[in-house]
């Protein structure tokens, strides 16, 4: 028995946009799932497994995102890189202020010796 050639088996890797576009086209109606499947080359079981991991994205209309809606998740971003910025600041000011009290104890017990 010959194994076969890896050449003969191409495995094509589909962006995360293809997916959801290969998914979308087979919720159209009228549409059946094994010919979207053997339309783009893959399993149909594959095609299904896409349709439950991405359902709730293919079903989101992205061109009604209007630009406020951009701008706000802009701006909910910058105030979650601001909250973070300001523990790790609080973080390195503690650990300064610790390390300034380490420094001044031995110090101290230098000098008493």
């Amino acid at each position: 028995m010959t194994k076969p050639d890896d050449s003969a088996r191409k495995h094509r890797k589909f962006t995360l946009s293809e997916k959801i576009a290969i998914v979308r086209e087979s919720l159209l109606p009228g549409v059946s799932a094994s010919h979207v499947a053997r339309s783009h080359g893959i399993a149909v079981n594959v095609l299904y497994y896409w349709r439950k991991a991405y359902r709730e994205v293919a079903d989101t209309d992205l061109t009604k995102v209007a630009a406020h809606d951009a701008a706000d998740k802009e701006l909910a971003d910058l105030k979650l890189q601001v909250r973070n910025l300001e523990r790790l600041l609080g973080q390195r000011t503690l650990e300064i202020a610790l390390l300034r009290e380490k420094l001044g104890k031995n110090h101290d017990d230098d000098a008493t010796a």
